[in-house]
């Protein structure tokens, strides 16, 4: 599998870079051509200020440098076309490339490029309200890891963003369900720590002991939910955190000592 991404990488730097040169060379035509246009250019102007000259000498001039203005125009707009047609070729390239590379890496990798190739084709890429609700709408088609790299992206693009606290929290709830505890655990640990005055805080710290009692760090887990139930002790996910306790770590029952018999002594013996 890696000598395969090796020699897939291999080939797109070959042919990247041979599309570049390509490029290159079209461009440097084109400039040829805009050169020479202005030279043309030049030249028609001279004529034209030339009034002394003959009307018949002037026209013949100014009818030869009017083709050669066209022939020369025509080779531009050709050199253009080419170059818009490598352009497109190396975003085909590059877009391929992305494809197979994200195949070879898993379905995370797949998702991930899924994921920014829908945010890519929203009208306004760069609107945060716009890529939260494709993502809410994606979770909800039931296209769930590609959803989670949109709730990621959101937080990695504007982390200090309020709503970032529910994508991070919409993704540690995704992450989850797939049963990847570490990750959830961290995803969970961002959302209370960098967001503690959002609504999602006490339930991401509810989530996050959940994940290490999934991961067997219980002490860790009752040490949360109680900083949860001291920090938010009037919220629904206290409640929860409350009973996870009450499991978890029961009160310690009081020894009771045993009541005496009648009819005992002091000694305790019968004389």
């Amino acid at each position: 599998m890696e000598a395969r991404i090796q020699r897939l990488e291999v080939q797109n730097v070959e042919q990247q870079r041979s599309l570049e040169a390509e490029r290159q060379a079209v461009r440097e035509r084109v400039e040829r051509v805009d050169q020479k246009i202005r030279e043309v250019q030049l030249k028609i102007d001279e004529l034209n200020q030339a009034a002394r000259r003959s009307g018949a000498d002037l026209g013949v001039s100014l009818s030869r440098l009017q083709e050669e203005f066209a022939r020369v125009k025509g080779d531009l707009e050709v050199a253009q076309h080419r170059l818009g047609e490598i352009d497109k070729s190396v975003g085909t390239l590059r877009s391929d490339t992305d494809a197979r590379f994200a195949a070879l890496k898993g379905q995370g990798a797949m998702d991930a490029y899924e994921a920014r190739q829908r945010i890519a084709a929203l009208p306004k890429p760069d609107d945060k309200a716009a890529v939260l609700s494709l993502a809410q709408s994606t979770e909800d088609k039931g296209e769930k890891g590609i959803a989670r790299e949109m709730y990621d992206e959101f937080v990695r693009k504007w982390p200090n963003d309020p709503r970032a606290a529910e994508a991070g929290f919409r993704s540690g709830e995704l992450l989850f369900g797939m049963n990847r505890f570490r990750d959830a655990l961290l995803a969970y640990g961002r959302v209370a720590e960098g967001f503690p005055r959002s609504d999602r805080a006490p339930l991401a710290m509810l989530g996050a002991a959940e994940s290490m009692l999934r991961l067997e760090m219980k002490d860790d887990a009752i040490s949360v939910l109680r900083q949860l139930v001291d920090r938010y002790p009037k919220t629904d996910a206290a409640a929860k955190a409350r009973a996870r306790l009450a499991e978890l770590a029961p009160p310690a029952k009081a020894d009771k000592k045993p009541a005496p018999k009648k009819g005992a002594g002091k000694s305790g013996a019968k004389k």
